[in-house]
C-alpha cells in the first residue's frame, strides 16, 4: 500500500527508500485529481515528483530554501511541505494557489509566477547566509527548467554566481526539453547536444549530469554526495525529466497538457467537438485575422516569446513559418526585436500575453515608442485570468500603457472589433497595443474602432460607459434596469483608451451635469478612467464613478466570483447605475 503523504519533509526523511517510489505514485495520482478537476500546470509538475522528493529528503527547508522556478513544477513541493489536506482545492476560490506564494507557506520561500527568477533570488539567499556563520554552512537551491534558463534574468544572475561570495548554492536545471512550447535558440541546442557543461564551466559553477530525473535511488545518492561534499564553487546538477510523467495522454501531448482546464481536458480525452456551437477565442481569432493580413501584405511579421500556441499563432506558424519569430522566454528581446523589424521596414506584430508583457515595459518606451516605430503589440489575457490568480491578471497593461506617449491602446469588445483594429494598427504609423481578455470572443460589433454608441437618451440622467471587454456585463446590467429608466440612459461602448475618441469627449464635455459610470477591466489607479476624468475635469462638474480593479493584488478564484467580489458582476453595475441615476 502507498504511504501517506508525509505531512512536513521531516517525515518524509523517516520513510524507507523502498517507500518512495510509492509515494511517487501517490503524489502523482493526488496532482492528477486536482488538475482534471479544477484545471492547472500538469504537464511539468508530473515530470518533478520525484525532484521534489529527492530535493527534500536531502535538504532541510526551510531552512536550505528550495526556491522553485514559476510554480509549474512545484505541485509535488506543496503536496510534501504540508498542503495535501487541501490539495483539492488547488485554483478553486479560497483554496491553494497554483503558483508559489510565500503567504501560503514558510516553505514557499520566494513566491513565483514568472519564469527565471530562481537563480537571482537563491543566489541572494546563498550570500546572505554566506554572512552568517550560524548559516555559513547552509545551501541554497534553485530549481529552473530549461525554458526558464532562456531568459534573460536567468542569463543575468548566471553572470554574477561566480563572482559573489556565497553559502554553498545548487542550480538544479530540470530538463525537460520545453516551457509551454518546444524550446528554441542556442541554449536549447547547447542542452540537445550534451554541452550543457560547457556552458556552466566557463560561467564559474561546477558542473554535473545529465542523470535521470526519475530514479529516485540515483537523484537521492547524489544530492546527498553534493552536499556532503561541501562545494567551494556554485554546482549545477543538470536533471532530465519527462514532462506529463507517469500520464500517458500528458507524455503523448507534453504542450496540450502544459496547462489545462476541465473542458479542455475533456477536448483532449476524447478529441470530439464539445456539443454546441464553436465559438473562436480571442486568441484563435487574433490568429486567423493576422494570417488574412499577411496574406496581403508580405511585410506582415510576428514574434511571440515562447508562446505561439497560446497566444494564437500556431496557424500563422504554419503558412509563415518563416516569418514567425519565436525568441523563447525573453519578452524584453522581443519587444526590442519587433522595433528593430519595424525599423528595417518590416510591420511586425508582437504578440504576449498581458502579465508577460510587463517585462517588455523598458522596450516599448525607449525603442519602439520613442523612435515611433510602426509596432503592434497584440496584448492577451488582458483583465483577470481567473484561477491563475495574481501573478497572471492583466490588471495593469492599461495604465503601463497609458503613460506613454504617441501610443495607440485598442480594447475591443468582439472579434470584429479585433479584426478591424489589427487592420487599423498595421497601417498606422506608429506604435499600437490591442489589448483582450482570455476566453471567448462576442460577435457582432466591427463597425466601429473608437466608439460604439447602444443608446443616446435625449436627456440623460447617465452616461454608462464599458470599455471594451467590459461590453457584455455591462450591457447585461444595462438591460436590467427598469424600463422607464433605461430610456434616461446613454449607453456606449468604448473601444480606444489611447487617445480617447474624439465624439465621446464631446458628449462628455457637453453634459457636464450627468454622471457617469465607467467601467474598466484593469486597476483603477492610473488606468483609463483616471486618465479620460483628467481630460474632463476642468467642465465636469457630476459625480464620475469607475469600476475596476482595487489597488491590491486580485486572488485566484473562479471569474464570476472575482468578479462580484471586485462589484463588477452585472448585478453590482446595475445597483451603482440605478444609485448614480437616481440620486
Amino acid at each position: 500500500m502507498s504511504p501517506r503523504i508525509p505531512q512536513d519533509p521531516a517525515r518524509l526523511k523517516a520513510l524507507g527508500i523502498e517507500e518512495l517510489p510509492l509515494l511517487a505514485d501517490e503524489l502523482r495520482q493526488r496532482i492528477l485529481a486536482a488538475c482534471l478537476k479544477n484545471g492547472g500546470h500538469l504537464g511539468a509538475s508530473l515530470g518533478a515528483v520525484e525532484l521534489a522528493i529527492a530535493l527534500h529528503r536531502v535538504f532541510d527547508s526551510p531552512a536550505e530554501p528550495i526556491i522553485w522556478d514559476v510554480g509549474h513544477q512545484a505541485y509535488a513541493h506543496k503536496l510534501l511541505t504540508g498542503r495535501a489536506a487541501q490539495f483539492d482545492t488547488l485554483r478553486t476560490t479560497g483554496g491553494i494557489s497554483g503558483f508559489l506564494s510565500r503567504a501560503e507557506s514558510a516553505h514557499d520561500v520566494f513566491g513565483a509566477g514568472h519564469s527565471s527568477t530562481s537563480i537571482s533570488a537563491a543566489l541572494a539567499m546563498a550570500w546572505t547566509r554566506g554572512q552568517d556563520p550560524a548559516t555559513r554552512a547552509q545551501w541554497s537551491v534553485a530549481v529552473i527548467g530549461d525554458g526558464g534558463l532562456t531568459a534573460g534574468l536567468a542569463l543575468e544572475a548566471l553572470t554574477q554566481v561566480s563572482s559573489l561570495p556565497t553559502a554553498p548554492l545548487l542550480i538544479v536545471l530540470n530538463d525537460n526539453q520545453m516551457s509551454i512550447s518546444a524550446n528554441v535558440g542556442g541554449i536549447a541546442s547547447l542542452l540537445s547536444q550534451g554541452r550543457a557543461g560547457e556552458l556552466f564551466e566557463l560561467l564559474g559553477c561546477d558542473y554535473l549530469g545529465p542523470v535521470d530525473g526519475h530514479d529516485l535511488s540515483l537523484l537521492i545518492g547524489t544530492l546527498d554526495g553534493i552536499r556532503r561534499t561541501g562545494a567551494t564553487r556554485p554546482v549545477v546538477l543538470h536533471v532530465m525529466t519527462q514532462k506529463g510523467k507517469g500520464y500517458a495522454p500528458a507524455e503523448e501531448h507534453p504542450s496540450g497538457y502544459h496547462g489545462i482546464s476541465p473542458v479542455a481536458q475533456a477536448k483532449l480525452e476524447t478529441a470530439t467537438q464539445l456539443p454546441g456551437p464553436k465559438q473562436r477565442s480571442f486568441s484563435e481569432a487574433f490568429g486567423a485575422a493576422l494570417v488574412g493580413l499577411a496574406e496581403r501584405d508580405e511585410r506582415v511579421v510576428a514574434v511571440t516569446a515562447a508562446m505561439s500556441e497560446g497566444t494564437g499563432l500556431s496557424g500563422f506558424a504554419r503558412k509563415f513559418p518563416e516569418r514567425l519569430f519565436d525568441v523563447g522566454i525573453a519578452e524584453p528581446h522581443a519587444v526590442t526585436f519587433g522595433a528593430g523589424l519595424a525599423a528595417a521596414g518590416m510591420r511586425p506584430v508582437v504578440a504576449i500575453y498581458s502579465t508577460f508583457l510587463q517585462r517588455g515595459l523598458d522596450g516599448i518606451i525607449h525603442d519602439v515608442a520613442l523612435q515611433g516605430l510602426p509596432v503592434t503589440f497584440a496584448i492577451d489575457r488582458a483583465g483577470l485570468v481567473g484561477a491563475d490568480g495574481p501573478t497572471h491578471h492583466g490588471a495593469f497593461d492599461l495604465a503601463y500603457l497609458g503613460m506613454i506617449p504617441g501610443l495607440t491602446v485598442y480594447c475591443p469588445a468582439t472579434e470584429a472589433d479585433l479584426q478591424l483594429q489589427l487592420e487599423r494598427s498595421l497601417r498606422s504609423t506608429g506604435p499600437t497595443a490591442i489589448r483582450y481578455p482570455r476566453g471567448t470572443a462576442p460577435q457582432g460589433g466591427g463597425g466601429e474602432a473608437e466608439l460604439r454608441v447602444h443608446h443616446e437618451a435625449k436627456a440623460p440622467k447617465l452616461q454608462l460607459l464599458a470599455l471594451g471587454s467590459a461590453e457584455s456585463r455591462v450591457a447585461a446590467a444595462y438591460r436590467g434596469l427598469p424600463e422607464g429608466l433605461r430610456e434616461q440612459v446613454s449607453f456606449s461602448t468604448v473601444l480606444c483608451a489611447k487617445p480617447f475618441p474624439g465624439l465621446l469627449l464631446e458628449r462628455l464635455r457637453a453634459a457636464p451635469h450627468v454622471p457617469v459610470l465607467w467601467v474598466e477591466d484593469g486597476t483603477v489607479r492610473g488606468g483609463a478612467g483616471q486618465a479620460l476624468l483628467a481630460e474632463i475635469q476642468a467642465s465636469h462638474r457630476a459625480e464620475f464613478r469607475i469600476l475596476g480593479y482595487p489597488d491590491a493584488f486580485v486572488p485566484h478564484g473562479a471569474m464570476p466570483d472575482l468578479e462580484r467580489a471586485l462589484g463588477l458582476s452585472p448585478g453590482a453595475i446595475r445597483a451603482e447605475a440605478e444609485r448614480l441615476a437616481q440620486p
